[in-house]
């Protein structure tokens, strides 16, 4: 496997001859399965030499070769200032030698217990996580969300809740909220009261102690939904190449946005058996988990049919959309916005936002100057309220210019 990417006997030679030597044409043909490039795993060899010799003047030995490893050679390349590229890129080494660290896992070489260094979770926040997720299906993205105030507050209160009062409650929000922007202070107020309901459920504080956190000033539905007009929308799916397999997944996930105002994570999460094809209907899982079968629009199932046939990588995976880089694995959530990005950089059209959910609002407004009820528009949302949907009348100023009510002592216009 060595003399195919390497013609030398001298490289093939020197390379077998490293602490690694023995398992490189296994990972050569690993690297090979998950769709890597051959100039980009002849790199990786290159790297995972230095790594092999660099492991050798700390005595490694091949089982050696984990994630503590992997922290120290970190902590070197650092101290020597070559950590990353003037690019913010990883250096070749440190990046070979982690993938080749997942290698070694994925054989059994090394163990999977073997972690960073990182900060023990709290125990009440493992039970609260786990009880939000069972009892009120709350995803593990929205849960991250709360990780970190819940952390502060546990640091700063201590960890027996029994001890908590309303004025400690009160003083550690007012010293946050000096520290985040407006924006964040929903998530703030919403975490800490979540984490009281969930130790009064338990009996570890008092009643009620959920109303020591106020709610923050920020006017409900005070700002316009942003959007783009349906001309725009439709510019930027034309302008995705379906073929070339970026432009064929992207083209196929902004339909789905722009079309049934699918949320990034529910694209990101859609699999094969999501879909009924002879149904022609879409199963979507959305925020607490609530299940909603949507109609499969033809333009849409056509589109996601030419990425399956023509742009997928041929991967094993239940997920339909895949990276389209090696490794190929199921697209993170990051990606979906990323396509909205590529798309509004290609057509030049000025958007107020950008993001999913730029087309998930945009179709919302487009169905109301279509004069489809809020009703309708809130069930295709799956908006699990009314007074979500409600922002959406705002857009229409023609209909809100006739139910306005003149100024007083000014004649009407």
């Amino acid at each position: 496997m060595l003399t195919t990417h390497f013609k030398c006997p001298w490289t093939v030679e020197k390379y077998c001859s490293l602490i690694s030597g023995s398992y490189l044409a296994d990972f050569i043909a690993w690297l090979e399965s998950q769709g890597y490039r051959r100039i980009t795993i002849e790199r990786l060899v290159q790297g995972v030499g230095n790594f092999a010799r660099w492991a050798k003047t700390q005595g490694l030995t091949i089982e050696k070769f984990d994630r503590i490893a992997l922290a120290k050679l970190h902590c070197y390349l650092a101290k020597r200032k070559t950590l990353r590229y003037p690019s913010g890129d990883y250096n070749c080494v440190y990046r070979s030698a982690r993938i080749f660290v997942s290698f070694l896992e994925a054989r059994g070489v090394v163990g999977l217990d073997v972690h960073y260094p990182t900060q023990p979770v709290p125990i009440l926040l493992q039970e609260f996580n786990e009880w939000m997720r069972t009892q009120r299906g709350t995803l593990d993205s929205t849960l991250a969300n709360y990780r970190l105030p819940i952390t502060k507050l546990l640091q700063n209160l201590g960890a027996d809740p029994k001890a908590f009062t309303a004025k400690d409650l009160r003083e550690f929000l007012l010293q946050e909220l000096k520290e985040i922007s407006p924006g964040k202070t929903k998530n703030l107020t919403k975490a800490l009261r979540m984490f009281l309901r969930f130790l009064i459920a338990r009996g570890d504080c008092a009643v009620g102690l959920e109303h020591a956190i106020p709610t923050v000033a920020r006017w409900h539905l005070s700002a316009l939904p942003k959007y783009l007009p349906a001309n725009d929308v439709e510019c930027l799916i034309k302008s995705c190449d379906q073929a070339q397999p970026l432009g064929a997944r992207d083209r196929s996930m902004l339909l789905l946005i722009a079309r049934l105002g699918l949320r990034a994570g529910e694209v990101r999460a859609l699999k094969f058996g999501d879909i009924d094809w002879s149904e022609g209907t879409l199963m979507v899982a959305g925020k607490n988990r609530r299940q909603s079968r949507l109609p499969l629009p033809q333009e849409v199932g056509e589109s996601i049919l030419h990425y399956l046939k023509h742009a997928r990588p041929n991967v094993v995976s239940e997920h339909i959309f895949i990276t389209t880089l090696a490794p190929f694995g199921p697209i993170p959530r990051q990606v979906v916005g990323s396509a909205v990005v590529r798309a509004l950089r290609r057509t030049g059209v000025s958007a107020p936002s950008q993001g999913s959910h730029l087309l998930r609002h945009s179709m919302a407004t487009s169905m109301l100057h279509d004069g489809i009820s809020l009703h309708a528009i809130g069930a295709l949302l799956r908006h699990a309220s009314i007074d979500t949907t409600t922002v959406y009348a705002k857009v229409d100023f023609a209909l809100l210019a006739e139910v306005a009510m003149p100024w007083p002592e000014v004649q009407s216009c």
